[in-house]
């Protein structure tokens, strides 16, 4: 049969509370041993029992059948005191080591199975620096479970949206060398397209990753925020100009802090969605204004809006308010998740607000004034 652990915390406070308490009592053994005699001597004196000293009359000779009788009567009262205290320490000891050591088990045996792969395990509250140690355990519990639901979510999403362009591709492939299609200009023109889709959805994800993983090398420099608009306005105008769609931009002169290539990039999502999902005919607004210290570039379009569900879940990776339509034009499904881990990597914030279904869309991008 095994002993108790002696590493163990509890054993450990418990031993350290009783060497306390010894060290109390040792004390106490010897001031009164050292003490006691010449203050029951000075008591004697004070109160005339003069009669009680030995024959030479001088103080702290008492009679020896007195000291005898003070020494039994000093020794007997310290053992019962040393018994009664010794109980007392233990049992305080035991109780105060179990209390404190119980949520610190707690934690230990949660923290293990965290370490398994359960990250649904959470500490009950306590009070003080324990409290708030539970407190931290949970939050990272939570945000072990959110980050593991979201890596989950992303493997199923990659497999999905990669099944696609390679059953595409495969098909074509089998068709060529069954002899069902022949060569020509339309099978390599559906292979080109199957394959850059491949090629901008791994793109993406690399991007994605190392936004999301802090290994983005950033140049933040300060960026003029209008010329940076009229460039993106200026790189969608074909695009734009297929759907009839009018691209304007306003606002007053601003300097921000960023990388002008990422913040490009992020523009670039911005409007490439406001002009590829817009209502054909309508207008796409490009603003820049500063609100105190930072500064806002707003991407507002007229197209069909969204709901309260999906703003909240429109930064998503894969999430597609609109999944056939979104996947028919070629997108990924990366880019406004692409755009908030970009923005974020630069200090920033970007939100979107949407009246509703048919009423438009406004992104706004937040990032430091230079």
């Amino acid at each position: 049969m095994r002993g108790p652990d002696l590493s163990r915390l509890r054993w450990r406070i418990l031993a350290a509370n009783l060497a306390v308490a010894g060290v109390g009592v040792a004390a106490v053994v010897l001031g009164v041993w050292l003490a006691a005699p010449r203050a029951f001597d000075d008591a004697m004196m004070g109160a005339g029992f003069g009669g009680m000293m030995g024959r030479s009359g001088s103080a702290g000779m008492m009679d020896p059948i007195v000291t005898a009788a003070f020494g039994d009567a000093v020794g007997t009262a310290i053992w019962l005191g040393l018994g009664a205290a010794a109980v007392v320490a233990v049992v305080v000891s035991v109780l105060l080591a179990t209390r404190l050591s119980r949520p610190i088990d707690a934690l230990a045996a949660a923290s293990r199975r965290v370490a398994r792969g359960d990250y649904g395990q959470r500490i009950p509250p306590a009070d003080g620096e324990l409290g708030e140690l539970a407190d931290s355990f949970n939050q990272m519990a939570a945000a072990l479970a959110a980050t593991e639901r979201r890596r989950r979510d992303l493997i199923g999403d990659v497999a999905h949206e990669l099944r696609t362009p390679i059953a595409s591709v495969r098909g074509y492939v089998e068709g060529l060398e069954a002899g069902v299609f022949q060569p020509g200009p339309e099978a390599w023109r559906v292979l080109d397209e199957q394959t850059a889709r491949l090629e901008r959805l791994v793109d993406d994800l690399a991007t994605l990753w190392r936004a999301e993983s802090s290994d983005l090398r950033l140049d933040i420099v300060p960026v003029d925020a209008t010329q940076a608009v009229e460039a993106a306005r200026d790189r969608h105008l074909a695009a734009a100009a297929a759907r009839s769609i009018t691209i304007t931009t306003g606002g007053s002169p601003v300097r921000l802090l960023a990388d002008p290539m990422r913040l490009g990039q992020v523009l670039d999502n911005l409007v490439g969605n406001a002009v590829r999902y817009g209502r054909e005919g309508g207008t796409v607004a490009l603003n820049v204004l500063s609100d105190g210290r930072v500064a806002v570039v707003t991407v507002c379009d007229d197209g069909p809006g969204l709901d309260p569900e999906e703003a909240a879940r429109v930064f998503e990776r894969f999430y597609r308010a609109d999944g056939s339509r979104s996947r028919d034009a070629g997108g990924s499904g990366l880019g406004l998740a692409i755009t908030r881990s970009l923005v974020e990597a630069m200090g920033g914030s970007v939100a979107v607000d949407s009246p509703g279904r048919g009423l438009g869309t406004t992104f706004s991008v937040r990032l430091p004034i230079a």
